[in-house]
């Protein structure tokens, strides 16, 4: 187990300086990157379309947004690592005998980390212009549940994919779908409510409100909404683990 440990570690390091070797702002891409997309969609809904997510939401819309879309890009970004982390490290999978499914873990934690930095610079800009609550603190098990999910649904799609290359593209292009389907440059009150039972199939749905119940509302979060956080991610994560184990004895022959 200490092993196991301590590869994890070496791993963990190793991915993330290999992201940024040989960039001249390194590290600084994990806040350039998202700090981009913002200012644009900042820009298109605040500036121009002037949306309101919350009728009595008095805060910058920039603060809405930031409440959960790093935890957004960390699941998005996972997926897609996942889906192509046993192809990429092929050689290394079919010559060296070492518990391979700390790859798409190894691909899930360090993205989560890198932008969880993000978030972390954010709540110090936030918490600097409106009052601590304690309840913040109910975002950590909130995040550790939504890696969970990543995990799980990283080990069944980087399973998949050395068999169905096409598996990385479809999560490509769903994570677009996925994005636009989630409540994180809009509030879930905002769509018509005939719409909104397509939004509760994503299981991003119920995190994201999660976050801005208890980062902008100062409520917890819906008890429905956490009962589903708290029953699928491990469910997910059992399922992932399954297929990953089943599947990863054929590696070796098809890459």
């Amino acid at each position: 187990m200490k092993q196991k440990l301590r590869l994890f570690y070496y791993l963990l390091r190793k991915d993330i300086k290999a992201k940024y070797a040989g960039s001249g702002f390194g590290v600084l891409w994990v806040i350039l990157v998202p700090l981009i997309q913002i200012l644009l969609f900042w820009f298109v809904f605040s500036a121009i379309l002037r949306s309101r997510p919350y009728p009595t939401f008095q805060l910058p819309y920039v603060y809405f947004l930031l409440s959960a879309f790093f935890f957004w890009l960390a699941f998005s970004e996972s997926l897609l690592r996942c889906s192509n982390v046993i192809i990429e490290n092929g050689e290394v999978v079919k010559k060296i005998a070492f518990p391979v499914i700390l790859l798409p873990i190894t691909a899930t934690v360090s993205t989560y980390i890198q932008h969880l930095l993000g978030f972390v610079i954010f709540m110090i800009v936030y918490t600097s212009t409106v009052s601590f609550d304690l309840l913040y603190l109910i975002v950590i098990p909130i995040v550790c549940f939504q890696l969970m999910l990543s995990i799980g649904l990283g080990l069944m799609v980087s399973a998949l994919t050395p068999y169905i290359r096409d598996v990385s593209m479809f999560i490509g292009q769903a994570m677009q779908g996925v994005f636009f389907l989630s409540p994180v440059i809009y509030s879930l009150e905002a769509i018509p409510k005939e719409f909104q039972p397509l939004f509760y199939l994503n299981p991003l749905t119920y995190f994201a409100e999660a976050y801005h119940s208890v980062l902008l509302l100062k409520k917890p979060p819906v008890i429905n909404f956490v009962v589903f956080i708290m029953v699928v991610s491990p469910i997910m994560l059992f399922l992932g683990y399954l297929v990953f184990k089943r599947l990863k004895e054929g590696f070796t022959d098809v890459l």
